[in-house]
């Protein structure tokens, strides 16, 4: 009896590592699938269940093979963030492959992929991505005296290529040596990557929250063992390759996911879930927020608070709550930091007002329109903003602590962002879609000046 508990267990395991490597089962359906698995193999005959169960996971071995060997993930315009991406167990904190120099082009941005509405603009962009030993995407290592900038997907910049990513151009533009740690996580995953890599860090230390990504409801307990097994297998070549098939399948289905509306003659893309987000009344990060923003007191030296696309969008497309949109998220993360003592600037004002002069001046866009992340336009913004705290002599008045004023935040960023247009690396000319206008197409404007998280201890 002891034997055949023996195998039926390993058969269990091997059904579940199976199931685990497509990706597309939460840890808690595996923990399910493992307990009946094995009560169900107790009474099978064992040549029938293991015949089955060895067919299952050497063809799962074979699909794998196939999707590496044939570079599958590469062949369907997908981001090279997301085909790079990768998982640290210990840590609990994404990154992506080590030392990986690529160049790729992206078919469209993020809102593009989720969505068959074919009023969603779509922008193919050429992508440079470039990681160092640690994982993140820098061009060169973690120097003493860099500026270390901490955050999601904006951080490490999602939809650009390197050179417009917020430390290329810090660099490039305002001659600040700046080194990224960004990578999709949240606050717990921020915490840590500044633990592990810039606790000690001699350089100002920068961190980054997004109004659409980091507010989501904060658990008081660290991510169980399963959890991040679960998390490891989803960035395997198997499971990526499956997750983004599925994505695929489901775009027909997800036209509520993503809103376009019309800037004169073109066609915005949002985020439904950012909107929703914005326009709540409540901050739902929970009491856990406060804490993990304490614990960063003496770790860094500033806080940024990055609006979402409708946020900083709503008073150029007029909307009916431009007016009104509360403030939830803001108001929360500016009263954990004056509690922390700890430096907070609001980035939405800054960005509100070079939207507008950019849009009004060029027809340019700080965000690519079919993406939820900020072009180097709206990149620009952000870095003359750090510029400005640091060499205010020569950048301007920065903002001040905690408020929503602009006091010359913005000056010289058009010109800025005029000058980087021929400085990229990658360039990119391609237009938004346009809008309909009396049962014709109007013709299109410019759209994105460029292409190219173990948790904190609580």
């Amino acid at each position: 009896m002891f034997i055949r508990i023996i195998m039926a267990l390993v058969a269990a395991l091997m059904l579940v590592q199976s199931v685990a490597l497509y990706g597309l089962t939460s840890a808690n359906g595996l923990a399910y699938m493992l307990g009946i698995a094995f009560m169900v193999l107790l009474f099978v005959p064992k040549r029938a269940a293991f015949s089955a169960l060895g067919s299952f996971f050497v063809a799962t071995l074979l699909i794998w093979g196939a999707v590496v060997g044939f570079g599958l993930l590469g062949k369907q315009g997908n981001s090279p963030d997301r085909i790079l991406a990768a998982y640290d167990m210990v840590l609990d904190t994404r990154m992506y492959k080590a030392d990986v120099d690529i160049a790729m082009t992206q078919a469209s941005g993020d809102l593009g992929v989720i969505t068959s509405d074919p009023l969603v603009p779509r922008m193919p962009r050429e992508i440079a991505f470039r990681t160092d030993a640690l994982g993140f995407r820098n061009s060169s290592p973690l120097r003493p005296d860099d500026t270390v900038l901490v955050g999601g997907a904006f951080i490490q910049g999602s939809g650009n290529t390197q050179s417009d990513t917020l430390a290329s151009v810090l660099g490039e533009e305002f001659g600040m040596s700046a080194y990224s740690l960004g990578a999709p996580g949240d606050l717990y995953a921020y915490a840590t990557r500044i633990q592990a890599f810039a606790n000690d860090h001699k350089g100002p230390v920068y961190l980054f929250l997004s109004e659409g990504e980091d507010f989501g409801h904060y658990s008081k307990t660290l991510r169980p063992l399963l959890h991040r097994y679960v998390r490891l297998m989803e960035t395997t070549a198997m499971a990526k390759f499956c997750i983004m098939q599925l994505e695929s399948l489901r775009a027909a289905e997800s036209a509520s996911a993503v809103s376009t509306l019309p800037l004169e003659n073109i066609r915005i893309a949002f985020s439904q879930a950012n909107i929703s987000e914005t326009r709540k009344p409540q901050c739902a990060a929970g009491e856990v927020f406060p804490v993990l923003i304490a614990s960063l007191k003496d770790s860094v030296d500033g806080i940024f608070f990055i609006p979402t696309k409708y946020r900083v969008y709503a008073p150029l497309l007029e909307t009916a709550d431009a007016s009104t949109l509360p403030s939830a998220d803001w108001d929360f993360l500016k009263a954990a930091c004056d509690a922390a003592k700890i430096p907070c600037y609001n980035l939405t004002e800054p960005l509100q007002a070079e939207a507008r002069n950019t849009w009004e001046k060029s027809r340019d866009l700080l965000w690519w329109p079919d993406d939820t992340h900020w072009n180097r336009n709206g990149v620009t913004v952000a870095a003359h903003t750090i510029a400005a705290l640091q060499k205010p002599e020569e950048f301007g008045q920065p903002l001040s602590n905690g408020q929503n004023d602009v006091q010359g935040a913005v000056q010289n960023v058009s010109q800025n962002a005029t000058q980087n247009a021929t400085q990229s690396d990658v360039g990119n000319t391609q237009s938004a879609s346009p809008a309909p206008s009396g049962g014709q197409d109007a013709q299109p404007a410019a759209g994105a000046q460029k292409p190219e998280e173990a948790k904190a201890t609580q």
